[in-house]
């Protein structure tokens, strides 16, 4: 029912096709850039070809050209797809489902335990999320893997007060006191009459969240602290060009390829899930159905 919606809305659809290129180009990775021999190890490590400091432009071998220190730029961005997804899609499920068992167990229960898991909460929310991101993956060490640590750390809280919010309005209905009434376990509430009602708006921030984490992490690739140097991600690839932006004297857009195809990449994967989110949001709203 919601699939057949979001395919009848112009807004999701164009979302829809978006996101599609991007999981076609993940899954034909390995055919649509295949890896050299000598990389077969790591395909994730972008080719080099050279040494040579300035971005080398387009070519019939290298069709986006090369950055600086001859990193393949069309081989970076086809395997940066597949980087961009395992983030989101780790991230935003780790977090998500985090957020909605801490929020919905402590909205549930209620009372001063709801008022202490709220405090700590409160504590979690107050740290600038880029910051607290940055201070640990300096602590831990550069790596996706010590990125995507700090981004769930710092990222359930957000889904837990949504989650919270909705049980506490809908805890206390009739359907609700029936089934208590009825000796019906609390456990057997939550999962089956609670959450069904309450998770909607939590899934439609989960999916509008993708992009937002991508572009986080992304920016701590281009701040050095993600990614290892070569490997494809997208914020690393725009950090390549930094060094660039204002080409040479004469020609300010001599290097333009270097930051041109990253930023569309990570404009358009955002823009996809933008729109599927802002869709759904208004099919299963049911105040904008109203």
């Amino acid at each position: 029912m919601v699939m057949k919606k979001l395919l009848k809305n112009p807004i999701s659809m164009v979302g829809l096709v978006i996101l599609l290129m991007f999981v076609l180009v993940a899954i034909f990775a390995p055919w649509i850039a295949p890896t050299p021999e000598r990389y077969k190890d790591d395909p994730y490590r972008i080719p080099r070809y050279g040494w040579k400091t300035n971005p080398t432009p387009p070519s019939k071998e290298h069709p986006m050209g090369l950055t600086q220190g001859q990193y393949d730029i069309f081989y970076g961005l086809v395997w940066g797809t597949r980087t961009a997804f395992k983030v989101g899609l780790i991230v935003t499920s780790i977090s998500c489902l985090t957020g909605i068992v801490i929020g919905s167990v402590s909205a549930y229960i209620g009372g001063r335990f709801d008022e202490i898991l709220m405090r700590f909460v409160d504590i979690f929310m107050s740290f600038p999320f880029l910051v607290a991101a940055i201070v640990l993956t300096t602590i831990l060490g550069r790596g996706l893997d010590k990125i995507m640590l700090a981004m769930i750390l710092f990222r359930w809280t957000g889904y837990a007060r949504l989650i919270r919010g909705n049980v506490l309005q809908v805890k206390e209905d009739e359907y609700i006191m029936a089934a208590r009434a009825g000796g019906v376990s609390h456990a057997w509430i939550l999962v089956r009459h609670v959450l069904p009602n309450t998770i909607f708006p939590v899934l439609i921030q989960a999916s509008m969240n993708m992009g937002s984490i991508v572009v986080s992490a992304a920016t701590l690739s281009f701040l050095g602290l993600g990614a290892p140097e070569g490997y494809a991600d997208w914020g690393q690839m725009i950090s390549f060009s930094r060094n660039w932006l204002l080409g040479s004297p004469g020609n300010p857009l001599e290097y333009w390829y270097t930051v041109v195809y990253p930023g569309l990449a990570i404009v358009l994967f955002v823009l996809s899930w933008n729109l599927i989110g802002d869709a759904f949001r208004d099919i299963m709203d049911p105040k904008i159905q109203a």
